[in-house]
Parts: C-alpha cells; structure tokens; sequence
C-alpha cells in the first residue's frame, strides 16, 4: 500500500533534519527508499512522530496500489489485456491493510491466485513523500517502507506455475530480500522452462546499509545477469549496481556480465538502451528522448500528478510492449518499440497521483494513453 503526500517541500528546514548525512545511514534519502525501522534510528523518534513534520501535518493525498512489481504489472495487464493474461505471485499479512489492499487489486485485470496470505507480521506499505518543485520543477519524491510480510516470502513458496509464463518478471527483489538473495536459481529455473526474464530493479538500502558506498549485488552472484534477458533500472540504481561513474560504463558492465538487453532511465532526461542478444533485434548503446507532449501535459497545473510509479509504469510499458510482439508471433523482440511504449506509459503516470490508474471499464487506459503514443511516434518520426 502506498500512503502519497504529494506536495512535501524538500528544501524546508524541517525536512532537512532528517536527510541522510552519509551513506547508509538510515537517513531520508532524495529518489530512494529508507526502511521506517533505520529511520527511526536514525533520527530518535518514532515515525509517528516524524511523519507530521515530513507532510506538514496534512493527511495523505491519497492511498494507491504501490510496489515496483504489481503497478508495473497491473499497468502491462491494462495496456495488453486484448492478447495475454498476467499474474501476479506475492504475499500479504492477515491485516485490515491487506484486507483493503486485496479489494483494490481486485478492481484490476490482474489474476491474483498466487497472492496469498503468507505472515502474520503486517503487510508491506511505504509513504510516498513528493516535491512536485524539485528537480527544477519536474518533480522528485522519496520513500519510507515498511518491509513487513515482504520478509517471509521464500523462493520456495513460489507456485511452480511462475516458471510456466511466456515472460517472467521479476519486479523490485531487493524489498523482498529472500527472493533478491535466491534470484539466481529462480531465474535459471525460469531460463530454463524457455521464459524471457526480466529484472526491473528498486533502491537496494539494504545493500546500502549493509555496505555503504559499495557496489549492489543481484542474487548471490554475479553470473545472474547472464540469466536476465531484460534489465530495467534507473540511473542512480544502474550506477550502484555496476559501481560505475556513468550511464554508458553502467551499460558496458552489464552487457560484459551478460544481460541481453538492458534500458537506463534517467528522469526527465533521454532513456538509454542497448541489445545484444538473439531474443532482441541488436541494437548498439543509444539514447530515446522522452515524450514532449507528456512533459507539456505535465506542466498543466489542471492535469498535475506526482512522479510516483513514473519508473514502474515505464516498466509496464515495456513488459506489455514485449508480450504484444510475442503474441503478433515474432520470435525476436524489437527493443526500440518496445521503449517507445514505456517511454509514454511512464510519463503518462505522472499526470495523475500514485503509480496505478484503476479503470472505471477495461481498455480506459489503453485508449487514454494512446494518442500520447501516437505524438510520440511523430515526435520521432516514426509515423
């Protein structure tokens, strides 16, 4: 569950205080996520106690589906539900927030069989704290979790059915650390049934806290990029977890280690990508620009969002792009394409609070989402 407050200012003293002073810390940190437990420490008090000064002692601006892989695939679900079926494997706790979390999820096209009670701990939430004026007036945010539940789902539980999937995701591992610790096998498993995998990661703080300033793992080594046929990261992720300065040395790293195809996000700035696989049309490192129609859009203070669930609907996008070309009967997936439709899927996100829309009837998304794909094609010149 995301709890949102969409309009925290980060430059205020107040907020300040509880910034992180050095790495690892347990300190708020600006476009990453921070347990509420290391917090606490960090600053001496109780998050009952800081939220109010964080939010300026306003309620939520709203309570959304969060987390990088159910918004991600729900999103993936609304855009591609006239070709394929998606399903979602995770857990929840025996509480009222699971109970409420549970009914919102059941208002998506998403199959939620394998969603199952698995603790009696609470069920994972994170607040969402947004500064709509940072970042030049494009928007940050940051984020307090609270792992909970996430901390007894075990590769072991997974239904052998995950590893039957065209594609299998595997969304923000790093905030359920015994699937990020098991990673390796499940997506050899998964390699192994002839699924596409995919990894699109999240703010690794345990690795940070663990060692601060170091490089992240992924699974228990790093021959597990050679069983990820797709990566998706942001800038800052991509650059911890390579240990590399730059966008470009990050995507040399991963295509050395073996990741088939690999897309860098980087805010309001050009996507990154390259493909060297023989489940991708090959492409060289290069650069996509994002949607100028979105980033006008965003600008409309009658239409404004928050840039929550930005990254994990690019995702989305991509997913759904990649199912789309299996389900036209290609056996090798046009990458380029497939960032042109998480490119506008993600800046779509930003024109409405939280990271899942929930459609009033199926197919709403797709066709409010599509003349946006349609000027984004013209943007560069494809149609």
């Amino acid at each position: 569950m995301d709890r949102i407050y969409a309009h925290a200012d980060f430059s205020s003293p107040s907020f300040k205080r509880y910034l992180s002073l050095r790495q690892g810390d347990g300190g708020l940190s600006i476009g990453g996520l921070t347990f509420e437990e290391d917090l606490e420490i960090f600053a001496g008090q109780s998050f009952g106690n800081i939220l109010p000064v964080l939010s300026g002692g306003k309620d939520p601006d709203n309570e959304n589906i969060g987390g990088p892989a159910i918004v991600a695939l729900i999103h993936a679900a609304q855009i591609a539900s006239d070709c394929c079926s998606v399903r979602f494997y995770g857990c929840r706790a025996d509480d009222l927030v699971g109970e409420h979390l549970e009914r919102l999820l059941r208002n998506t096209p998403v199959d939620l069989t394998h969603y199952s009670i698995q603790s009696d701990s609470e069920t994972p939430s994170t607040t969402v704290l947004s500064d709509p004026d940072a970042d030049n007036g494009h928007g940050e945010r940051l984020f307090v979790n609270t792992i909970g539940a996430a901390w007894d789902y075990i590769p072991s539980i997974v239904d052998p059915s995950f590893y039957e999937s065209d594609i299998c995701v595997f969304g923000g591992t790093a905030l359920v650390p015994r699937i990020h610790e098991g990673l390796e096998n499940m997506l050899f498993t998964a390699r192994r049934n002839g699924c596409i995998t995919v990894a699109n990661t999240v703010y690794d703080f345990l690795s940070e806290k663990k060692n601060p300033g170091l490089r992240w793992p992924l699974g228990s080594s790093d021959a597990t990029y050679s069983l990820v046929d797709l990566l998706i990261a942001d800038r800052e992720e991509a650059l911890k977890l390579s240990g590399k300065d730059s966008i470009d040395e990050a995507l040399d790293f991963f295509r050395q280690k073996g990741a088939g195809a690999v897309i860098i996000t980087s805010g309001a700035d050009d996507v990154h990508l390259c493909a060297c696989s023989d489940r991708f049309l090959h492409v060289e490192p290069e650069t996509m620009p994002v949607s100028k129609a979105l980033g006008k859009a965003w600008k409309d203070p009658s239409r404004r969002g928050d840039s929550t669930g930005c990254g994990d609907n690019f995702a989305g996008g991509i997913i759904a792009s990649v199912a789309k070309q299996l389900a036209s009967g290609r056996k090798i997936i046009n990458l380029k394409e497939a960032c042109q439709l998480g490119i506008v899927s993600g800046g779509f996100a930003g024109l409405y609070y939280g990271g899942t829309w929930l459609e009033s009837e199926l197919g709403e998304k797709r066709r409010l989402l599509q003349p946006y794909y349609e000027e984004y094609l013209k943007q560069i010149s494809i149609a």
